[in-house]
C-alpha cells in the first residue's frame, strides 16, 4: 500500500521523535533495560541546571513517545484504519503503562507528574486535531 507525502511525513516526523526520546535516553539515561540488551554501555551526560536536568532526564522521552503515539492514532484514524474505541484505547496506554509500573508488572517508577504529562500532550493535541484534520482522498 502507498501512502500519499501527507502520512508519510506524518510516519516520518513519528520515527524521528521517537528517535529523539531514545538518544534522550542515550544521552542521559544509559542504564535503561533496552540500552542493557542491546549491549550499549555508555556515560550519562551532565546538565548543571536543575529544571533543565529534570525536563531531559524525566520528561522529555514521555512527551516525544506520547507525541509519537497521538500522531499514528491521528494518521490510522484519519486513514480509518482504527475506530473510535481503538482511539481511546491506543490514548489510554500511556496511563496503563503507569499504572502497570505502580502495580510492579513492569519495571518503571510511577509518577502522578508523568500521569500529568500525558493528559497534557493528549490534550493539546485533540484541541489541535480539527486543524490537522482534512478532508482524505486516500485510497486504502
Amino acid at each position: 500500500m502507498k501512502f500519499s507525502f501527507r502520512y508519510q511525513f506524518i510516519f516520518s516526523l513519528t520515527l524521528l521523535i521517537l528517535l529523539s526520546g531514545v538518544v534522550n535516553y542515550l544521552l542521559f539515561q544509559p542504564g535503561i533495560i533496552l540500552f542493557k540488551w542491546i549491549g550499549i554501555g555508555v556515560k550519562p551526560s551532565v546538565i548543571k541546571n536543575n529544571g533543565i536536568r529534570l525536563f531531559f532526564t524525566g520528561y522529555f522521552s514521555d512527551i516525544a513517545w506520547c507525541f509519537s503515539l497521538c500522531l499514528i492514532v491521528f494518521a490510522l484514524a484519519e486513514l480509518k484504519f482504527i475506530k473510535p474505541s481503538g482511539k481511546i484505547l491506543l490514548l489510554s496506554l500511556p496511563f496503563i503503562t503507569e499504572v502497570l509500573q505502580y502495580a510492579g508488572f513492569i519495571k518503571g517508577t510511577f509518577d502522578w507528574y508523568d500521569i500529568l504529562t500525558y493528559v497534557i500532550v493528549i490534550a493539546l493535541f485533540v484541541l489541535l486535531y480539527p486543524k490537522l484534520k482534512t478532508t482524505v482522498y486516500e485510497k486504502i
